[in-house]
């Protein structure tokens, strides 16, 4: 059985709960009948809008229908009040329902704790032909990679801490550039970013560290896509690699690309990748 524990609190800590509770931002195939859909899962702090910016009107116009969540708390979901509640339980509950309105087959794409949510469905059980895992939170957690950051990049680290926490981003721009983005990000993106940032749960965080374990058997995964990205600051190439080899795939490699894959001027890069594996395994 799926994740029940946490949607049997839902009652006690919210009763304004309902099916229509979640964020669920979609967009139609331009042209033919697609063979699967897309469910794009987001980070930490942020919410279904970082996919619609670019990458769900990218996926309708090359042939598939195209959705983002986002997840309690996040975006303009329900929750928000109580966010330093959620574990990663309630985040798949959370992916339980938004599968639940989406026909027909569905391909998942994660990115950092969307990939760990993502992986952690898939591990009990949840319906998904394949899953891509965008700068994911590998199968073991986050220990190693947040390890390495605390003895080489501790200002990141400790600004990393905080945005979590519900305190501001920082004003330094090349700092966030550095962390997250691409040093051609252009400031008003960055700016629209700072605006709509929001905090993560204390909870989920520690679950991110890889315990207990969140990934399904590898013989048990569906067909997996796994993409890093060069100049991630959070999630580092050789966990990019142990990754794809945890799941026995070539993991994609995006030079000049930061953390968020799907954002600023070089968005594109990490796109095509995706298509063109989604085209090769289903179309």
């Amino acid at each position: 059985m799926l994740f029940t524990s946490a949607a049997r609190r839902l009652n006690s800590i919210s009763p304004s709960y309902s099916r229509g509770g979640l964020e669920l931002i979609s967009r139609p195939a331009i042209s033919g009948r697609p063979s699967i859909s897309l469910l794009f899962v987001h980070g930490i702090n942020v919410g279904a809008w970082v996919w619609e910016d670019h990458f769900l009107d990218y996926f309708a116009k090359v042939g598939f229908n195209a959705h983002a969540v986002s997840l309690r708390g996040h975006g303009r979901s329900w929750g928000s009040e109580h966010i330093r509640e959620w574990t990663l339980a309630d985040y798949v509950d959370d992916l339980v329902e938004a599968t639940g309105r989406i026909e027909g087959a569905l391909v998942l794409v994660g990115h950092s704790l969307g990939g760990a949510v993502v992986q952690k469905f898939v591990q009990g059980g949840g319906r998904a032909a394949g899953m891509a895992l965008m700068a994911s939170v590998p199968p073991w957690g986050l220990a190693p990679s947040a390890f390495r950051m605390a003895t080489r990049s501790p200002q990141m680290l400790t600004v990393l801490l905080e945005m979590s926490s519900g305190h501001r981003p920082p004003a330094d721009k090349g700092l966030l550039r550095r962390m997250l983005f691409t040093p051609d990000t252009p400031d008003i993106e960055l700016d629209r970013f700072l605006l709509r940032v929001g905090p993560e749960s204390p909870k989920l965080k520690l679950q991110l560290q890889g315990w207990p374990p969140l990934a399904p058997s590898p013989w048990l995964a569906p067909k997996v896509f796994v993409l890093g990205a060069a100049d991630d600051a959070i999630v580092p190439i050789d966990e990019v690699w142990r990754t794809g080899l945890y799941y026995g795939c070539l993991p994609e490699l995006v030079p000049g690309l930061g953390h968020m894959v799907m954002s600023g001027p070089r968005w594109r890069a990490s796109a095509v990748r995706l298509e063109k594996w989604l085209k090769a395994k289903f179309m």
